[in-house]
């Protein structure tokens, strides 16, 4: 990874990923939040620092991540997350959805 690449985000981003995959969550906090470092509003990176520090009990974390996502997308629920997620693999975004409702994301 070149620190130079406009991209670099995006390949942090795919390493929290497969960090929440593998539940090594701590390190997914720390690769999402280096793409948010470089791509602030990234809400897919916010969204994977949201479940994992759900997973982890760290529900204040969360909950103010949460927060911050939904100043940017307002109208996000789990149902409609699913609905966009549906090419995830199913053990991915089963972790996803666990984390943003531990977090308190609602349902509809």
């Amino acid at each position: 990874m070149s620190p130079f690449d406009p991209l670099a985000f995006s390949y942090a981003l795919h390493i929290a990923i497969a960090h929440l995959a593998a539940r090594r969550f701590e390190l997914a906090i720390e690769w999402a939040d280096s793409t948010l470092h470089d791509q602030p509003r990234l809400v897919s990176a916010m969204r994977v620092k949201i479940a994992a520090n759900s997973h982890l009990g760290h529900l204040d974390e969360a909950r103010a991540e949460l927060s911050r996502m939904l100043a940017i997308d307002p109208k996000l629920t789990i149902a409609g997350f699913r609905e966009y997620a549906h090419f995830a693999a199913p053990e991915v975004l089963e972790l996803l959805v666990t984390g943003l409702r531990l977090a308190g994301l609602p349902e509809k």
